[in-house]
């Protein structure tokens, strides 16, 4: 009897989950496909069902755990674009984010080991990255060029503040990189307003 479209959406779930949690605390290179499988609770025969191959998952699992980022959610109702965009920008360069093992945003986690994969897995970040700055773009309900740059940059300011701040072993440094990084993401994105 065949699987439910129910029950192999959980499969792949399941899947991509382990995936986004192991390729970010570990990296492609240093998880197989067994290793996921049984962080997942499944066999290995179920992979194959969902994924051609190891890129594959880790391609899809650059989407899944982006997707969970802080910078994709929704705005609440109570916070008006500045103050949402902002609360967003602190969580994201933050200790708690650096330090976090579960779901930690790929987009960060996983750079360098991207940098070394194939094209389609390359061009899946692309995605991803042009899709924060479209996110970051709307908060901000301006869309001059001047303004794109400086979303660009603080993007990459963000990913990378995020990334040097996991391998720093000095918390001071840490949390003068964090202060420093908000600062001037804040700076780029509201000069505007005090213009």
């Amino acid at each position: 009897m065949p699987y439910s479209k129910q029950h192999k959406a959980s499969t792949r779930k399941k899947i991509l989950e382990s995936a986004s949690r192991l390729f970010a605390a570990k990296g492609f290179d240093q998880v197989s496909i067994d290793d996921l499988m049984q962080d997942a609770g499944l066999t290995r025969g179920a992979f194959y069902a969902h994924f051609k191959n190891k890129q594959a998952v880790y391609a899809k699992a650059i989407i899944s755990g982006a997707k969970k980022s802080r910078l994709m959610e929704k705005k609440p109702h109570n916070l008006d674009d500045h103050e949402w965009l902002k609360e967003l920008l602190f969580g994201y360069i933050s200790e708690q984010h650096i330090e976090q093992e579960l779901s930690p945003c790929p987009l960060a986690f996983l750079v360098t080991d991207i940098a070394n994969r194939e094209e389609d897995v390359k061009a899946t970040y692309t995605h991803m990255y042009k899709r924060l700055n479209k996110s970051v773009q709307l908060q901000l309900n301006n869309h001059s060029e001047q303004q794109e740059q400086d979303i660009l940059a603080t993007t990459a300011m963000m990913i990378g503040a995020v990334a040097i701040g996991r391998v720093l072993t000095d918390q001071q440094t840490t949390k003068k990189l964090i202060q420093s990084c908000r600062s001037r993401a804040i700076d780029l994105l509201f000069k505007t307003e005090s213009a």
